[in-house]
């Protein structure tokens, strides 16, 4: 079995090489906090405001995925204060509403200390988290856009011309002496080493990895404690022509490992291998990526690449191969408006049934600087 798996690998990868179909992944720009700076607007206060109105469906129907479907809107305003040329502070609340529902299903608050030095910037509360920082869908999910736009904690990122590094330690649920839970985290880091880099050429080793983290010695807790690491290792090579035409290709490798006391999933250690071209003219893109994986296994990773059901350990499927091919569609309409499409089918050769997703996400994003103090 293991030989007829890596033979399948060996092809598939062969087979992407000569017809240069090697991974991309998605561009979540829509998705994107970035927070404008300007380090002589000392003493200033800013309103930002944030519309985000999505639909997500997903019509998957094997083992290791359900679908279902995110329909709503989330409202994010927060008020921004420079005292000092290199010191940010932010507050404000977030809410958001599924359609269906009369109620919130959060309202949460935002509270950040942005520290600025040289080219490092340090968040202190509310990070610039899930799809900013920029890990591919294996290692973080997708779906945490939406479900957990907020996440609170610490972290550091350095940018330069030839090097990025994103670390960050997300606290997702505290525990307390008069309290039964268990303590839960998630670190990781995202990194990018450029090795070359021209008007039309682009080139670069990223390297991804998080840890998952479950435990605590404050009560007893009959819960398993449990400790699991995902790492990838990549290489991307992008191409624009002269007319603006690009062919963006990705080739990762990934390894999973489980280092709990007691192991309560189907496997400790798994690996897979993620690969995609993607061609992209004036908003459009065209991609296609293909995913093998092994035994692998990621807890805060896109769902539908792991080889077991998340929420049903007893569902699970040892090896898995998928052809996807996606058409992506992204616009600013403005300067304050954007809007994103997708339609996602994929083919499971071991299911043998084509699954889908479709999104549509419109973000409105205001902001205005109200004066100084």
């Amino acid at each position: 079995m293991k030989r007829k798996y890596n033979l399948k690998i060996a092809l598939g990868i062969i087979l992407l090489s000569v017809c240069q179909i090697v991974p991309a992944q998605l561009h979540n720009r829509i998705f994107e906090q970035n927070d404008s700076f300007v380090q002589n607007d000392t003493q200033s206060i800013r309103m930002h405001i944030e519309m985000f109105n999505y639909l997500r469906n997903t019509e998957y129907f094997d083992v290791i995925e359900k679908g279902q479907t995110l329909f709503g809107t989330m409202f994010q305003a927060h008020l921004s204060y420079q005292p000092y040329k290199n010191i940010r502070l932010k507050g404000g609340l977030q809410a958001r509403q599924d359609y269906g529902s009369s109620n919130f299903i959060s309202v949460q608050p935002i509270f950040t200390i942005s520290i600025f030095k040289d080219k490092w910037r340090h968040n202190f509360g509310t990070l610039q988290g899930t799809l900013n920082y920029g890990f591919i869908e294996p290692m973080y999910n997708i779906d945490r856009g939406l479900t957990n736009r907020i996440e609170n904690g610490i972290q550091s990122i350095y940018k330069s011309d030839k090097f990025y590094f994103n670390n960050f330690l997300v606290w997702n649920e505290p525990t307390y002496r008069s309290t039964t839970n268990q303590e839960r985290f998630t670190t990781g880091f995202v990194s990018e080493r450029s090795l070359l880099k021209t008007q039309r050429v682009y080139c670069s080793l990223p390297f991804q990895g998080t840890l998952a983290h479950r435990g605590g010695q404050l009560n007893s807790n009959p819960n398993p404690i449990y400790t699991r690491i995902n790492a990838s290792l990549g290489l991307k090579l992008n191409y624009t022509s002269a007319s603006g035409f690009r062919i963006r290709t990705e080739n990762y490798w990934l390894a999973s490992g489980d280092f709990s006391p007691n192991i309560t999933q189907p496997y400790k250690n798994g690996f897979a291998s993620w690969h995609t071209l993607s061609l992209e003219k004036n908003g459009f893109e065209l991609m296609f990526n293909y995913w093998a994986g092994r035994e692998w296994q990621s807890p805060v990773g896109t769902q539908i690449y792991n080889n077991y059901n998340y929420y049903s350990i007893n569902e699970f499927r040892r090896v898995r191969h998928m052809l996807m091919s996606r058409l992506l569609f992204t616009q600013n309409i403005n300067k304050m408006l954007m809007l994103d499409l997708r339609f996602e089918p994929f083919y499971d050769f071991e299911y043998k049934q084509i699954q889908y997703s479709y999104s549509v996400y419109l973000k409105l994003k205001l902001e205005k600087l109200i004066g100084k103090i």
